[in-house]
């Protein structure tokens, strides 16, 4: 029973990078009017579409996990919610280990999403 409870639990934490958990925070963003974050999260997206596509060894949840994470603090600008989004997002890395995700497959999704928030920061400086 306690082991269930453990992987439903670690399954939960891993949706945060889900692409519904995405495409809601993108949808919030323009209705809200944001453009700026809704083209950060948008070029991040295909940025990730694109790295998928050349090879597919790379958590997708945790990829997609730091692209909020790093946009969404920023947006809100608080300290506290940065510190418990970062939090969050460490914690789908124990979840995705405990879950059996190779720790390769974890390190590509992680420099994923690195590249995927500095490709979105750079090319909405030239479209926003």
């Amino acid at each position: 029973m306690a082991e269930n409870w453990q992987k439903e639990t670690a399954r939960d934490i891993i949706a945060l990078g889900s692409i519904p958990f995405y495409v809601i925070v993108v949808i919030r963003a323009i209705v809200g009017q944001y453009t700026p974050f809704v083209s950060h999260l948008l070029i991040s997206l295909i940025v990730l579409v694109i790295l998928w596509g050349i090879t597919r060894k790379a958590s997708q949840h945790i990829a997609r996990a730091f692209v909020l994470v790093v946009y969404t603090s920023f947006f809100y600008g608080a300290a506290l919610y940065a510190i418990f989004a970062a939090l969050l997002w460490v914690s789908m890395l124990f979840s995705s280990h405990y879950l059996k995700v190779k720790s390769k497959e974890i390190a590509l999704g992680a420099l994923f999403g690195v590249v995927a928030v500095a490709a979105g920061y750079y090319f909405t400086l030239f479209l926003v």
